[in-house]
Formats: C-alpha cells, sequence, structure tokens
C-alpha cells in the first residue's frame, strides 16, 4: 500500500514538471501566456493556494510547487529554443496549436465560473474589459512593436541603475506570467527588458565564456528578485479577489482567454498570409492536437 502510494506521488510529480515545462516555454514567448497554461493545465487555483499559503502548509505547499517550479525553469531554459525553432518554421501551424490549447481549456472555465456562483449582467464588464486589454497588447505588440522580435543580445554592464531596472522590470513580468491571458514576456517587451533576459538566459549556456555567464549571473539576480516578488505579489491579489469577488474574477479569467485567443490569430496577420492547402491541413491538425493536449491535462 505504502508502495503504490510512493509510485502514485511520483507519477503525480511527473504531470506537475511536464505542466511546469508548457508554463515556462509560454512565458518565453511574447504574446503568449504562462498564466492561460497554468489555467488550461488546471494548476492555476492551486497554484495560487501554494504561494499564499507556503508556510502555513510548507512541505504539501513545496511537493506541489517544486516541480512545476523546476519544469517551468527547464521549459525557458532549454525548451524554449524548441519553441524558437517551431515558431521559426511553421509559425502558423505553431500558433494554431495554441490557439486550440485555449479553446480546449474554455470547458474547464467555464465549469469553474458556474461553480464560483450565479453570472449576473453586471459581469460583462471584467469579462469585456479584460478581453480589451489582452486584444490591446496583441495590437501594439503586432503593429507598433512589429512583433515585438529582439533586436540584440549584448547584455549591458550592470549598474545600480540597471539593477532596480531588472529588479522593477522582473517584478512586472511576473505578475503579468501569473495572470491569464497577459504575457509576461509581451510586458518585458513594452518596458524595453525583453532582449537583456534573452541574453542573460542565452549567457547562462556560453560554458566557455566565463566572464559572459558571470555577467548573466550578476544580471539574473535581481531580475529573479523581481520575479518572486512579483509572482507572490500578484497571488496574494488574486486570492483577495477570489475571495471577495470570486464569480467576477472568473469570469473576468474567461475574457482573458478569450482575449488571448484573438490575440493570437491578430498576431498571426493572417490577411496579409499567403499560405497553401498542406499548411492548412497541418494547422487544422495542431489546432485540433492543442485542443486535446487542453482538454485532457485540464481534467481533475
Amino acid at each position: 500500500m505504502e508502495e503504490q502510494k510512493e509510485r502514485k506521488g511520483f507519477v503525480a510529480s511527473i504531470i506537475l514538471f511536464l505542466k511546469g515545462i508548457m508554463i515556462g516555454v509560454a512565458n518565453v514567448i511574447p504574446g503568449v501566456s504562462g498564466g492561460t497554461i497554468a489555467v488550461i493545465t488546471g494548476v492555476f487555483d492551486r497554484m495560487i493556494e501554494a504561494l499564499n499559503t507556503l508556510f502555513k502548509q510548507f512541505k504539501k505547499n513545496l511537493k506541489f510547487l517544486i516541480p512545476i517550479g523546476l519544469g517551468a525553469a527547464l521549459g525557458v531554459v532549454g525548451l524554449s529554443k524548441v519553441m524558437d525553432f517551431c515558431l521559426g518554421n511553421y509559425y502558423i501551424p505553431t500558433n494554431f496549436f495554441f490557439v486550440g490549447l485555449v479553446v480546449g481549456s474554455i470547458p474547464l472555465i467555464v465549469k469553474k465560473t458556474k461553480e464560483a456562483g450565479r453570472i449576473q449582467f453586471y459581469h460583462a464588464v471584467p469579462f469585456l474589459l479584460a478581453m480589451a486589454a489582452v486584444v490591446a497588447l496583441a495590437i501594439v505588440n503586432t503593429y507598433v512593436l512589429d512583433g515585438g522580435e529582439t533586436v540584440g543580445t549584448v547584455l549591458p554592464p550592470m549598474s545600480i541603475g540597471n539593477a532596480f531596472f531588472y529588479f522593477f522590470g522582473g517584478m512586472l513580468g511576473a505578475a503579468a506570467m501569473v495572470v491569464p491571458g497577459i504575457s509576461g514576456s509581451l510586458v518585458m517587451v513594452l518596458i524595453g527588458l525583453y532582449d537583456n533576459v534573452i541574453a542573460a538566459i542565452s549567457g547562462l549556456m556560453e560554458f566557455g565564456n566565463t566572464d559572459l555567464m558571470i555577467q548573466s549571473i550578476i544580471s539574473i539576480i535581481p531580475m529573479g528578485l523581481g520575479i518572486v516578488f512579483g509572482i507572490f505579489t500578484i497571488a496574494k491579489l488574486t486570492e483577495l479577489l477570489m475571495r471577495k469577488f470570486k464569480t467576477a474574477t472568473y469570469v473576468g479569467i474567461t475574457g482573458l482567454l478569450i482575449g488571448s485567443m484573438a490575440a493570437l490569430l491578430i498576431s498571426m496577420e493572417l490577411p496579409t498570409l499567403t499560405i497553401g492547402v498542406g499548411a492548412v491541413l497541418v494547422s487544422v491538425v495542431t489546432c485540433v492536437a492543442g485542443f486535446f493536449t487542453a482538454f485532457f491535462l485540464g481534467r481533475e
């Protein structure tokens, strides 16, 4: 019986680790929200609870947060290169996989919204505001920032000013990473920090260049502190909203998810694209794959 319990706990940790990888990969891509992936995979509520009760149920919360955190770190540092390749070579099919993920998560969030309480007419306000915010960010990223592409990978020298910039930038980016529908990496693009983050992460992998690795570590420390502070701050705010305005909060999250689906379609600039029948068929397949991935990962 004890051996069976341990095996079940190990399998659960592996599943959390895989979900963490998906969250980490999403957080690297401007326009894609790690918070959305957390909702899709069914860990958002538990993650918020674990962050807010970290020391009250320390051992239990660590068992949940550690595999997700390790998976997210691997997703950011390692698999983001795979995602960069997919986006660079199979842009439309990859984005339609994310569209499928969002569509597949809608039944889950609708169920949670209904469980939270009765939907009233005035709940249209948080829904529309949340959806509009995500769509507006997508329009800015696509048509004003030209997709938010990086323009360089050279880290500037560390200074007190840069340290504060990294801390507050990491705090804002992390807050957005937790909120479904809002892309943390897109926020970093908007505040001008995305290039530095990518350069710092890339620098950590330059094992033959000790000076660059040290500079990357020095840069990542204030970013990391800001990210930790931002995550715990937004987790506390989310917990407060869930407690005081649970139904309205879930309606708002639904708006963020619907907005993120629209944002993905906007970012693809479909009217300007010329794609063949093969690409359309592959995109349909990836969209369906994304839908079923979200559907099965989101089951409780």
